[in-house]
């Protein structure tokens, strides 16, 4: 199961904007990341009215889904609605981290935006798992503080508190893109293999990442 951990905030403070920028800082980190975004009011549509797959449910189909070589997507009609593990076990099991817009009633770890001309304090507390705060300006909430453009930061402490990198090498291993668990002795084992292979070769210079691609050719 990937972890989860929600971007939570008041109205207008700026989440979707902020997870703009996260998530393709952390994706550059050799992770897989999902979004799972809110809609506590129930105003949210993809199938637009006069577009197929609206004509699909306008006619009572329940599930609709709508396929291409690149894209899959499905709308279902839900007695209650499902929370933030059944959606991640359901349709997330390939990500490394699924980020949450909203759920600050949730059960998930949170990072809440803040900004001083909202409000000077925070929606959430330690009690609400809240882990961590992005802000405009100081605030004491027991917990770290970025800055709103400390981008970067953010996602190390994101990795270091959920991926499991720290100072340990980080690898991520997939066949036909399925990620495999890999156990520390055997991480060990493959960076000092590879590191070992490729120091001497021209162009080596004590990278930070290491990025290999292997086709294999079936008979």
């Amino acid at each position: 199961m990937p972890a989860v951990l929600s971007i939570v905030g008041r109205s207008k403070v700026g989440k979707t904007t902020f997870l703009e920028k996260l998530v393709p800082e952390i994706k550059s980190r050799g992770y897989r990341v999902g979004t799972i975004k809110h809609d506590a009011h129930d105003h949210f549509e993809i199938d637009h009215k006069g577009k197929d797959t609206w004509r699909h449910r306008e006619a009572g189909a329940q599930v609709v889904a709508i396929s291409s070589p690149t894209r899959f997507a499905l709308t279902k009609t839900v007695k209650r609605e499902l929370d933030v593990g059944t959606i991640v076990a359901t349709y997330f099991t390939e990500e490394d981290l699924v980020l949450t817009e909203g759920y600050k009633s949730g059960n998930e770890a949170k990072i809440e935006i803040c900004r001083k001309e909202l409000h000077s304090e925070p929606l959430c507390s330690q009690a609400d798992r809240l882990l961590a705060v992005v802000s405009d300006f100081a605030i004491e909430a027991g917990v770290p503080r970025f800055e709103l453009e400390d981008i970067s930061g953010v996602a190390t402490f994101i990795e270091e508190r959920f991926l499991g990198r720290k100072d340990k090498s980080n690898v991520v291993l997939r066949l036909d893109g399925k990620k495999l668990p890999m156990k520390s002795f055997v991480r060990e084992f493959v960076v000092g293999g590879i590191l070992g292979m490729i120091s001497n070769l021209r162009g080596y210079d004590d990278p930070t990442q290491v990025d290999i691609s292997i086709r294999l050719k079936k008979k």
